[in-house]
């Protein structure tokens, strides 16, 4: 099987690790060392901090792109071999040591690729949108730092409000699968900075949050799905409409991915409260459907078909996942039906627990259905995690009095590719939002609010 892609709506990369230690040949390692490790198509920027002392050969790890510091592991060198293992992400890279050059592998999860470093090969790529945005001295909007509750759990987030006015339109900002923080911030990229600064300008409040156990937020449970997290949401469109600066009329909701499915959830369930809905790239489809229609085209985004065999499995693992009513019998069954492809197998558990199993039953026809306010949907014609004809066919036939704007060469985060082979390097692309989704998201609630 030549691509695994478990979870729905999220990076394929995990953190990387590599540490090295100690001066091989008797060349000095000391300092920072630079490289890209490209998995498949998509690039992480790698810096590797080493210092000689007293105790020997001290390493840390930086992953800009996924502001991730300091992250340990331990290295031995027999000769000009180097051998470096990182227990906690199960992560081994060898490598040899020539002429200032770390030249090597790295492996993880069954799967290996190259990973070179040197002292001077590269660096951190820009990210001008947010760098303008943190340079203006001159916002026409001030932030202000908040907390509300759900229950047991306590959200924090930023509320962006115009200067001038009051009496504002508002839309909380929900963002997709994992531990994201209040601006979504995925390899350095801050989208719901973005969106916030934008909105803002335009006379809209925003209150974007830090996810359950990110952050400024307290903890959540561990069996905690998408409609615990579509309460989160709620609480936050409710602390808006408390707030004396916010028309409590006029407050929407504006998900990017999983975000998106949650605002749909929200605006079918409590119409009276949401007065509209932006989904960027949030799924309209079955779970189950998503998931296989995204792992062939991270496929193809790889130079490569998900066909025959692998097509086979793939359907397999996620029709169980799908029928499992119960956790220990799927877990025993992916067990058997994975045991000779070692990174599905280290998944096993993941696509156990109970989000990931609520998220491929879910259906949202049941939803969109109910959808009664106004509704723009958002997706790129490169999008390889949510299938964006699919997935904006199902919202046309479901909500038809729906707004469905097509991007064509934006991906899954909306940003400006040449074509599949680079829609998934979230990193390397500087653009965080493609500048007219930005301006067509702040239009189209004008509009509708007039």
């Amino acid at each position: 099987m030549k691509q695994l892609c478990i979870a729905p709506f999220v990076l394929l990369a995990t953190l990387i690790a590599a540490c090295i230690g100690t001066v091989a040949n008797g060349q000095d390692l000391n300092g920072a060392w630079r490289g890209t490790l490209c998995v498949g198509p998509m690039s992480l920027n790698v810096v590797l901090n080493l210092e000689q002392t007293e105790q020997g050969l001290t390493a840390t790890l930086d992953s800009p792109d996924q502001n991730a510091k300091g992250i340990p592991a331990t290295a031995s060198i027999d000769g000009d071999k180097l051998t470096v293992n990182v227990a906690m992400l199960g992560a081994k890279y060898v490598a040899t040591v020539d002429d200032g050059i770390l030249d090597g592998t790295f492996s993880q999860s069954g799967q290996s690729f190259p990973l070179k470093l040197a002292r001077k090969l590269g660096g951190e790529i820009d990210r001008p949108q947010e760098a303008a945005i943190e340079a203006d001295p001159n916002k026409p909007y001030r932030d202000e730092e908040v907390t509300f509750v759900n229950g047991p759990v306590t959200l924090a987030g930023t509320l962006t409000l115009p200067k001038q006015g009051n009496h504002f339109p508002a839309v909380v900002l929900v963002s997709g699968t994992g531990p994201n923080d209040r601006d979504e911030t995925i390899l350095r990229h801050k989208p719901f900075l973005l969106l916030a600064d934008a909105l803002a300008r335009k006379g809209i409040a925003v209150l974007r949050y830090d996810k359950r156990g990110v952050g400024g937020s307290t903890a959540g449970s561990a069996d905690d799905t998408a409609e615990e997290l579509a309460n989160d949401a709620l609480a936050a469109l409710h602390y808006l409409q408390t707030r004396t600066e916010v028309n409590a009329s006029q407050v929407g909701m504006l998900g990017h991915s999983e975000g998106g499915l949650i605002a749909i959830m929200n605006a079918a369930q409590h119409g009276t409260d949401v007065a509209f809905v932006v989904s960027m790239a949030g799924p309209a489809v079955k779970g189950r459907d998503l998931m296989i229609e995204q792992n062939q085209l991270i496929a193809r985004a790889m130079g490569t078909e998900l066909a025959g065999s692998e097509l086979k499995q793939v359907t397999e693992i996620f029709d169980l996942i799908d029928k499992s009513d119960d956790a220990a019998s799927l877990r025993a069954s992916l067990q058997q039906i994975t045991a000779g492809n070692a990174a599905w197998a280290a998944q096993v558990d993941a696509l156990c627990s109970p989000a990931y199993r609520w998220l491929i039953k879910c259906d949202p026809t049941q939803w969109l259905q109910q959808v009664k306010c106004p509704m723009l949907a958002l997706n790129g014609t490169l999008d390889s995690q949510v299938a964006c004809e699919t997935n904006l066919m199902a919202i046309e036939r479901l909500v038809p009095h729906a707004t469905v704007k097509r991007y064509d060469r934006l991906n899954h985060l909306f940003q400006t590719c040449d074509g599949w082979t680079t829609s998934l390097h979230y990193a390397a692309i500087q653009e965080t939002l493609a500048p007219q989704v930005l301006t067509d998201i702040t239009d189209w609630i004008q509009h509708i609010l007039r």
